[in-house]
């Protein structure tokens, strides 16, 4: 005979719920407020929250752990939901399944998966594929913040551009680009220049290509590139700028960069003129400090080079 859920008592209620499978606990919220709030008071966790832009449709993506064998081996499953206005489309044993909520918007049904499970964003935010223009301003409004935005490699350049211009503002936390998009020569000046905290450029076919000036002009904290293509007179006379105390490397906090594979840069090339020691106790590492106390630590080792700034 069937039992209805809310007739339980607390614990056996509470139970239930955590034996619950994520999408089933997903739509359980949807039924009241009540539900709602019995969901979130579950303290359920879930390993991360992502969307996903193809097309011109956002997937949610949510992965839970499902089993847990030991400390160190657990598994976990992925729950999709395709979002639209007033319902959600969840892909599961295959089928399709669709959710109505007359009065929820694509905004909504993020939001309140988001409350449920006690987010306060969205981790990642891709952008598989090129999608409508206009699309892109239709996701600034779903998605108000992420922590990541990540734009793949199967994007156009002209389109990925486009959107790093409207999205990468939502990003709090890093932008990652996966393709070399910088057509022009300056084109990299420009984006190094966007007031970001953090970036990540990789691409191993087309390395992106650096000049003192775009390094002189970054307007990021933290600065990732794989992979990268510099001169040793160019990080030589960034570095004597840097001594000299220029304004312009107020933000930085690190530069580390990968060149090509048996491409190795010379440290004595990189620091002629320039004097530095170097830190055994801190695994080799180069220190050069400045008149006004700050510090530029660092190595370069084989293909890589790593710049931080105190």
């Amino acid at each position: 005979m069937p039992i209805s859920l809310l007739s339980l008592p607390i614990a056996d209620l509470q139970y239930a719920l955590n034996c619950m499978d994520v999408s089933d606990l997903i739509a359980f919220s949807l039924c009241s407020k009540r539900t709602k709030n019995l969901v979130k008071s579950s303290n359920r966790e879930i390993e991360s929250i992502s969307a996903k832009v193809d097309e011109n449709r956002v997937r949610i993506c949510i992965m839970a752990e499902i089993y847990r064998e030991d400390a160190n081996t657990r598994y976990y499953r992925n729950v999709v939901f395709k979002l639209f206005d007033s319902y959600i489309e969840l892909h599961r044993n295959c089928g399709i399944e669709v959710w109505r909520k007359q009065e929820f918007t694509q905004s909504h049904w993020i939001a309140h998966i988001l409350s449920i499970f006690d987010k306060s964003m969205i981790e990642e935010l891709q952008i598989c594929q090129a999608c409508p223009i206009p699309y892109l301003d239709t996701v600034k409004k779903i998605i108000l913040k992420c922590q990541k935005l990540e734009i793949r490699d199967r994007c156009p350049n002209d389109f990925a551009k486009i959107a790093i211009s409207k999205l990468s503002s939502l990003a709090v936390e890093m932008v990652e680009i996966n393709k070399n998009i910088f057509d022009d020569e300056n084109d990299i000046s420009k984006f190094l220049t966007l007031n970001l905290t953090s970036v990540s450029l990789c691409d191993h076919e087309t390395p992106f290509k650096l000049k003192l000036e775009d390094l002189l002009t970054t307007n990021i904290a933290k600065l990732i590139i794989r992979t990268a293509i510099i001169t040793e007179k160019e990080l030589n006379r960034f570095v004597k700028l840097w001594i000299k105390g220029s304004q312009r490397f107020c933000r930085l906090e690190y530069i580390r960069l990968h060149l090509e594979d048996g491409i190795e840069m010379n440290r004595q090339e990189v620091f002629k003129g320039v004097k530095y020691q170097v830190t055994e106790d801190l695994g080799n590492l180069f220190a050069l400090t400045r008149q006004d106390g700050k510090e530029l630590r660092g190595s370069i080792e084989g293909t890589l080079i790593l710049l931080l700034f105190r």
